[in-house]
This record gives C-alpha cells, sequence and structure tokens, in this order.
C-alpha cells in the first residue's frame, strides 16, 4: 500500500509544481482566446451605458429613468479603467495587439490563482490562509479551473474577458469580504479592515448580476442565525426584552456589515429592474422552472465535469462515513446541509431573473457560477478531511484523487489558434491606410459568433482600436 506523508517536502514539491505548472497553461490557454462582442460597448463606452457610468448608485431610477445596466456600475468601471490603462502600459513591452491579449490572459489567470486561494481557504475552514493544508487545497481545486475542455459546462474563468469582469470576479471579492467573517465571527474588526469592508459592501452589491443573489441569500440568513443562537440563550426574559438583548449580543461587525450589505443588494435588484437591455418578450414563470431543469440537465450531461466533480464528492462522503471519526463525519455533514440548501435555494430563484432570449434554458456555466464554487469547495473540504487523517487505505485514496484530477486536467485540451484569425485581421487594420478597411476574414473580430458586414457596426470597436494605439484614427472595417 502507498505511504502518503504530507509533510514531507517531496510532496510539497510535488503540489506546488502541479499548482504552478498548471497556472502556466492556463495562461498560455487564456493569452491564446479571442475577444468578445461587449468589450467596446462597456470600455469605451457605448451611448446606452452612458447614464450609468454618471450614476453609480442608480438613483436616476427613483425619476422613472430606464436605462442600460443601472445596478452594474462598478464592474462597468473596473473594466473600462482596466482597459484604458492596462494594455497601455503592456506596451513598453510587446506590440499594441499583443497587449490587449495579454492584458485578458493577465486578468484571468490573477483572478484563478486568487480563487484557487480563497476556495482552499475556505476548505481549509478558514484556520491558516497559508501552509502546506491550503497547498493541499489548492491542488486538488485547481483542475477544475477549464479554459477550454469543460469550459461551456463548469468554467470558473470565463472565455469571454466581458463575463470573466461580471461573473467571477465580483464573486471573488465577495468570497474575500465574506473570509474575515469566516474566520472568526466574534473578533473585532481591525481599522484596515473596516477600510476595505465599508468600500466592498457599498461597490459589491451594484456589480454584476450574481452578488446581490448570493448576498441576499447569505447575509440575512447569517443574522437570523446569530440573533436565534442569542435567543435561545437568553431563557426567562420578556420576549421584547429577549430580542433586545438578542441583537445586542451579535457581533457589531457582521451586523452593521451584513444589514448593509441587504439593504443594497435589495436596492440593486430593485433598480435592476430598470435595465433597459432586460425588456422583451419573456416566458411565463411557471414554465421558466421546467426549462430549469432541462438546464440542468443538459448541463450536467453534455460532458463528464459535473458528473465527476459529483462523483468525487458522492465517493468522499461514503468514505467518510466509513473512515471518519464521528466529530469529522458530524462537521462535514453539517458543512454540507447547508452548502445543499444554498444550492437549492439559489436555483430556485434563478428562474426570477436568468432568463433572457439567448439563455433560454435558463441555466448555463455563469448563471450556475456560484453551484459549481459550492461543488468545488464541497469537494475539496471532504477531500482533505480524508487526507489529514489516518486511516488504512488513506495512500491509495491520495492515488485516486491524483488520478481524478489528472482526467479532469486532460479534459482541457488547448486551442492555441482560437485568436489566430482575429488577430491576423487586427494586424490588417492596424497596417491600413483607409478609413475603411476590407477584412478577408470569416472569423468574427471583436465580436461573438458573426462576423461584421456592415462598417458602421464596427464603430466602437474602432474607437477601442484607436485607444490601443492599434490604430491612429478611428478605422472602420467589414467582412464580406
Amino acid at each position: 500500500m502507498p505511504q502518503l506523508n504530507l509533510n514531507s517536502r517531496a510532496v510539497l514539491l510535488i503540489l506546488l509544481s502541479w499548482v504552478g505548472l498548471d497556472t502556466v497553461y492556463s495562461f498560455w490557454q487564456h493569452l491564446h482566446v479571442a475577444l468578445d462582442g461587449d468589450m467596446s460597448a462597456i470600455i469605451v463606452p457605448a451611448e446606452k451605458y452612458a447614464q450609468a457610468m454618471h450614476d453609480p448608485l442608480g438613483l436616476s431610477v427613483l425619476n422613472g429613468e430606464r436605462y442600460g445596466a443601472p445596478n452594474r456600475f462598478f464592474v462597468h468601471a473596473a473594466m473600462s479603467i482596466y482597459f484604458k490603462q492596462v494594455p497601455l502600459w503592456l506596451q513598453a513591452f510587446v506590440s499594441p495587439i499583443n497587449s490587449v491579449y495579454l492584458a485578458c490572459a493577465l486578468l484571468k489567470t490573477i483572478l484563478q490563482l486568487a480563487l484557487i486561494w480563497l476556495l482552499s481557504a475556505f476548505a481549509n475552514g478558514g484556520k491558516r490562509l497559508w501552509g502546506r493544508e491550503v497547498l493541499l487545497a489548492a491542488a486538488v481545486v485547481t483542475p477544475f479551473f477549464q479554459a477550454f475542455g469543460y469550459n461551456l459546462q463548469m468554467g470558473i474563468i470565463e472565455k469571454s474577458i466581458t463575463y470573466t469582469f461580471f461573473y467571477p470576479l465580483p464573486l471573488a471579492v465577495l468570497l474575500g469580504y465574506f473570509l474575515p467573517f469566516y474566520r472568526n465571527r466574534q473578533a473585532p474588526m481591525k481599522w484596515l479592515q473596516h477600510l476595505l469592508l465599508l468600500p466592498l459592501t457599498i461597490a459589491l452589491p451594484l456589480s454584476g448580476p450574481l452578488v446581490p443573489a448570493v448576498a441576499l441569500l447569505i447575509c440575512p440568513s447569517a443574522l437570523c442565525f446569530f440573533l436565534w443562537k442569542n435567543y435561545r440563550a437568553l431563557p426567562g426574559q420578556p420576549i421584547a426584552q429577549r430580542a433586545t438583548n438578542a441583537i445586542a449580543a451579535m457581533p457589531g461587525a457582521l451586523l452593521f456589515y451584513f444589514s448593509l450589505m441587504t439593504f443594497l443588494s435589495l436596492w440593486s435588484l430593485y433598480v435592476g429592474s430598470f435595465n433597459s437591455e432586460s425588456e422583451g418578450p419573456a416566458i411565463a414563470l411557471l414554465d421558466r422552472y421546467p426549462a430549469l431543469l432541462k438546464g440542468l440537465a443538459s448541463i450536467f450531461t453534455l460532458k463528464l465535469g459535473f458528473p465527476l466533480l459529483t462523483l468525487g464528492i458522492a465517493a468522499n462522503l461514503l468514505l467518510l462515513r466509513k473512515f471518519a471519526s464521528p466529530d469529522h463525519l458530524k462537521q462535514v455533514m453539517t458543512v454540507g446541509k447547508w452548502v445543499a440548501v444554498f444550492m437549492a435555494a439559489y436555483l430556485m430563484l434563478l428562474p426570477l431573473g436568468g432568463y433572457r432570449s439567448y439563455r433560454t434554458l435558463i441555466v448555463r456555466h455563469d448563471t450556475i457560477l456560484p453551484v459549481t464554487l459550492c461543488l468545488v469547495y464541497y469537494y475539496a473540504k471532504t477531500t482533505l478531511v480524508l487526507l489529514r487523517n489516518e486511516w488504512s487505505y488513506r495512500g491509495w485514496y491520495a492515488v485516486g484523487i491524483a488520478l481524478l484530477s489528472l482526467a479532469v486536467t486532460a479534459a482541457d485540451l488547448p486551442d492555441f489558434q482560437h485568436n489566430a484569425c482575429e488577430k491576423a485581421a487586427l494586424e490588417t487594420i492596424a497596417r491600413s491606410s483607409g478609413k475603411v478597411v476590407k477584412l478577408n476574414s470569416d472569423c468574427p473580430v471583436m465580436g461573438w459568433n458573426d462576423k461584421m458586414t456592415d462598417p458602421e457596426g464596427s464603430k466602437l470597436n474602432a474607437q477601442l482600436l484607436q485607444i490601443w494605439r492599434v490604430t491612429d484614427e478611428v478605422r472602420l472595417y467589414y467582412s464580406e
């Protein structure tokens, strides 16, 4: 039977090499992803987002105004600032065209590492933010970050840089926001933590579509849990006094920040109802739940990503029931119940705001991202418990985990030609001297699925290319 010593330098070196090599491979994959069709509208920005960029809190809706992205100022601003600055800085080392792809790859890779660390810290119980067990969890988590492979089913880092800003980036910041509360709910916050938490409490609910929903499931639940716990600990008092004392006994930082986050998340949902981009035909609410079930069936059966992840969790739970101590089993099962409740509640609420004409089945790898993160976290947590406890088959179990990680990683096949056609087209535009450039290209250029056939439709893209110094003037383009 293979022996396993998690403290040995050889094991630590293997784990570090695994995470490091996978990160380098992911960076190289991200570097070859094509640009998407929403970048210029957000970065320039388009006229439809002008109002949102001048009204961070969406207060204009109080006058009945409807406009694009009224509750997403902070993510729009972050993306615009990043892409108006970083590619220009990088041009000290690479060409203007390559600087854009490099800026995308750097953001995605840094975000990937941040999410791996956050998931690993949570899986370790928040006890330590660094160390061998966090590294072990990181090695377990890393394979599920798929740039291609299973990306369209369980992608955490999006191919689209715009969707990366709107979905995993705000959730990563939200996880970082929750981490100090998770580590020590009772300890008073330090002044530096307050300097970070207060602006994040304001910005996060107005940063993308997922944060308000996740925050409204977690923050009120945590407040109610502590309130009920304190209330039960004060028997024999009049109800009003008992309730007042229960509130007073709650951790002050938790009470303040989670209450404010709850209020601002509700405000964000209200403001979002004035989003002009949400207007259009929709299906009835009761018809959305069958669509949700079809979407779940599709995303769980189209490829092996989710089946392998859920199979890994199921196997871990069976082994824990057989080999774990009662205390460890109880802890893991309690966490699992809360994770299951969160995922079920999130999925039940998803049809209320997840329907779009381009997302008729409600569920997609972007909207289901909180569920994906929960499953990866719980897989890592259960794996950690099994690996750090002595039991008769631990060595063989470690081999099994390694084989599963290799199988998932092997599915993430590269596509280093993904942006080759687009880069060639951008080179053509950069070299041209005309104000309108005809491209001999069938691929989308800074677009989604269709090539640009109307030069006027490329105006925002052309303005962005000028900002990036790819061109020295606004140069429209089209393909026949």
